[in-house]
């Protein structure tokens, strides 16, 4: 099928991004215990870009408060954060090319050579370089097969949308070739790039795979979905690595690592902690095929000055298990988020220690402190362990102005520890585990 056809298809079926995301959640069942904290030799070096990363399309309206009855919508204000997207390099075939690293999605595709861009407001067809892709696209080489009756699919909240075949193919990362991966080739893309990546490698689970069965994507929907295994899982299963990824982000230089199966080698330190994860799924309400996108979250609390007289009171209705104590809160943990954010009563206590004190703009919807401040002992604490966030990090220059704060309001809804977190510490994914595991990276 033609993309000037699939895209006529879709139209018919298309319903307006407006209508939302629900969410749902689950908590993965451990198969192994925690693996050890070892040096990988699976490494690859990753580069900070700051571009409005897919988590953020959604924790922008998680934070902006902008749910009803379940369905988060728009949350129709101007974020203080666009987010930021981390790139290396993914090898399918001969070819390598740039592509997104992106721990809530689970399927790696690239764009094709000679794939139709459109408009995700008007449905137009519009010039290749309106998607903002960083090549022209991959070639399908010798090594890759396409799947009969199948195709590929995802939509997001925000009205983005990339259509394509499904086929198997070699692919390399950090060093590790899995043949015949399962991947997406997209011919057809409604697409805010960032004019770098050309494709992304999702980490996430099998289950937000958009693989369904048929050429038709206008009929794809639950019960036509075929979950496979996604490259990461099938590292681990065909025995190449132990079942878990790590992620360092540097400090200052807009670098750091991604190591599979072990960890990078830098510095870190005690304390380190374990924290059972559950994950935390957005499902698209506009078409209802699937879960779009996943969030790792875990309990966490915050220690400042008066923190021990804090306490939680979760918002109602949250698809998650509460915390067993009301001193913790639940938390989502995004690389692609570039602030924390904590609920309220911290962030506005924490804001007020800067000195002088930060102050919330209304207009803005966030906190701003004096770029020359001095910034308040914080840190946050997971499996009682505290680590510390350094003074560094909790001031953020704004390109002219007053500086944003490193600590902005949740709200109600969760918490997120974004850059300002994970710059603090080696943040290891531990699948097998079914937990995420920390280890403090505070001074370096």
């Amino acid at each position: 099928m033609r993309p000037s056809i699939l895209l006529s298809a879709l139209l018919a079926a298309f319903v307006p991004a407006e209508a939302g995301f629900r969410l749902s959640s689950y908590a993965p069942k451990a198969f192994k215990d925690a693996s050890p904290l070892t040096v990988s030799p699976h490494v690859v070096s990753f580069t900070k870009h700051n571009s409005v990363s897919t988590s953020q399309r959604y924790l922008r309206s998680i934070v902006g408060r902008s749910e009803v009855n379940g369905v988060y919508g728009d949350a129709n204000v101007q974020p203080v954060e666009d987010g930021q997207v981390f790139l290396t390099h993914v090898t399918f075939g001969t070819e390598t090319f740039k592509s997104v690293i992106d721990t809530g999605s689970s399927d790696t595709w690239l764009a094709e050579k000679g794939f139709q861009c459109f408009n995700v407001t008007t449905g137009a067809n519009v010039p290749e370089a309106d998607c903002a892709f960083g090549t022209k696209g991959y070639t399908p080489s010798s090594t890759f097969s396409k799947i009969p009756n199948e195709n590929f699919n995802i939509s997001y909240a925000d009205g983005e949308m990339l259509i394509g075949i499904v086929g198997t193919e070699k692919v390399t990362l950090a060093g590790i070739t899995v043949h015949n991966q399962e991947v997406g080739v997209v011919q057809l893309a409604g697409w805010f790039g960032d004019g770098i990546s050309t494709g992304l490698i999702g980490l996430a689970f099998p289950s937000i795979t958009s693989a369904y069965a048929g050429n038709n994507p206008a009929t794809d929907g639950p019960n036509t979905q075929l979950p496979y295994n996604p490259v990461f899982f099938n590292m681990f299963e065909e025995g190449n690595v132990a079942p878990l990824f790590s992620l360092a982000i540097d400090r200052g230089n807009a670098t750091g690592q991604l190591a599979i199966g072990g960890i990078p080698d830098v510095f870190f330190s005690e304390p380190i902690a374990l924290a059972p994860f559950q994950v935390l799924t957005a499902i698209d309400e506009s078409n209802s095929t699937t879960g779009q996108y996943q969030f790792y979250s875990i309990d966490a609390s915050f220690a400042f000055a008066g923190s021990e007289n804090t306490r939680y009171s979760e918002k109602s209705g949250l698809p998650l298990a509460r915390p067993a104590s009301d001193a913790e809160s639940v938390t989502i943990v995004d690389s692609g988020t570039t602030l924390l954010y904590a609920p309220t009563k911290v962030a506005y206590a924490v804001n007020a220690q800067f000195n002088p004190p930060a102050f919330f703009d209304q207009s803005q919807g966030a906190f701003f402190v004096d770029c020359d401040a001095t910034a308040p002992a914080f840190g946050v604490v997971i499996g009682g362990a505290t680590f510390n966030i350094n003074p560094l990090d909790l001031i953020l220059y704004n390109g002219g102005g007053p500086c944003i704060s490193g600590i902005q309001d949740a709200g109600d809804s969760f918490g997120i520890l974004g850059d300002v977190f994970l710059k603090n510490v080696l943040a290891v994914y531990d699948v097998g585990a079914s937990a995420m595991i920390f280890a403090a990276r505070e001074n370096y």
